[in-house]
């Protein structure tokens, strides 16, 4: 009688314990979803030297006071890849082209976490722009061939390859508007000389438009299209040097209504950007800025860099120039925060080798 009696106490104690546990269960939160590490700050993409797999990127918050290096490795556990060459956003992820692994690796932007990597039709991609529910990809193929250059289009919820477009030689920055996208045709290891626009309608060329020689940037502001084209330049083989120029192309007429051509032959600017309607480029070591509304070249630069081995990167945002120095090309670059009026306001190691270009996570 003593034994029932136990094991009848017992039952109701074990009965007890997992009534309890079950209700303990229920008021147990979700498991907490990956916190936004990355959000509110810069991403520094460091190219990495052709062949070696070692491109990274990383992280540096808006107070300049915290970098982390390599923050792909860090959260999926995997290199980045081979020669990473540009970086792009939509609201919730990146889109980053890695040029010698010939892939895309997409990542959620604030977290860091790999969502998915394109690995069909690529060849030696270079840049992207996203348009409602596709991805089109320039890809220059081989660069000394020029009748293999492209653009990839992928289905941006799937990313399944969808089609492709045929284009001129070298395929390089690529930019949307108004159901039309513009690419700029720089040549590859040879150089071009034109703008390509794409109907979004009919995913075919439209039209192109002469522009000068290698243009390398293309922005879209207040209804025009400027490019920037560096020229070609002394090293060129079998072609003559020509002048940088930069024009301004009527969105609604595709005409070149502006065009502002460098005075000497030995002139070849980069780094072209747009803040506030106010143009910024830079050429032999400086910065040069103009309003949208001039009619001539600046004379006078801003200022003149100093210190920089290697000039890779360059960027505006708030007020301050960012700048990545590659300095010998095998080791970590370091990045450099300027003022307009040339002061450096702060200055790291960043992260990673050859620093090409800087991405703004607000």
């Amino acid at each position: 009688m003593k034994r029932i009696s136990k094991l009848l106490t017992m039952a109701i104690l074990i009965g007890f314990f997992l009534n309890s546990c079950s209700s303990d269960d229920d008021n147990i939160d979700p498991e907490p979803q990956p916190e936004e590490s990355y959000a509110e700050g810069l991403f520094v993409l460091n190219e990495g030297g052709f062949g070696k797999n070692n491109s990274s990127i990383s992280y540096i918050d808006n107070n300049f006071s915290n970098l982390e290096s390599d923050i792909f490795s860090t959260v999926n556990g995997s290199p980045l890849g081979d020669t990473g060459q540009s970086i792009t956003f939509d609201d919730s992820y990146a889109y980053i082209v890695m040029n010698a692994s010939n892939i895309v690796q997409i990542v959620n932007r604030y977290t860091f976490e790999h969502i998915h990597t394109i690995e069909e039709g690529l060849s030696n991609p270079r840049y992207l722009t996203l348009v409602d529910d596709n991805i089109y990809v320039t890809n220059w193929g081989d660069a000394s061939n020029d009748t293999d250059d492209y653009i990839a289009i992928y289905n941006a919820d799937t990313y399944e390859s969808t089609e492709t477009i045929r284009v001129g030689e070298g395929p390089e920055k690529i930019i949307s508007d108004n159901n039309k996208v513009y690419v700029a045709l720089q040549g590859g290891y040879n150089y071009n000389d034109k703008i390509v626009i794409i109907d979004l309608i009919s995913n075919t060329v439209e039209t192109s438009i002469e522009i000068g020689d290698a243009p390398n940037s293309i922005e879209i502001s207040n209804g025009y299209l400027w490019v920037m084209s560096g020229g070609v330049p002394s090293y060129a083989e079998g072609i003559d040097e020509t002048a940088g120029s930069i024009s301004k192309v009527d969105l609604s007429t595709n005409e070149i209504t502006e065009e502002f051509i460098f005075p000497n032959s030995t002139d070849h600017p980069s780094n072209f950007e747009i803040e506030d309607d106010t143009i910024y480029y830079t050429l032999n070591g400086s910065v040069y800025s103009m309003e949208e509304s001039a009619t001539e070249l600046p004379e006078e630069s801003l200022f003149t860099f100093t210190g920089i081995t290697s000039f890779y990167g360059f960027e505006i945002e708030n007020g301050y120039l960012y700048t990545g120095d590659a300095g010998d090309y095998s080791s970590n670059g370091v990045v450099r925060i300027y003022n307009f009026e040339g002061e450096i306001i702060s200055e790291f190691d960043s992260g990673g080798v050859s620093p090409n270009g800087f991405y703004f996570n607000d």
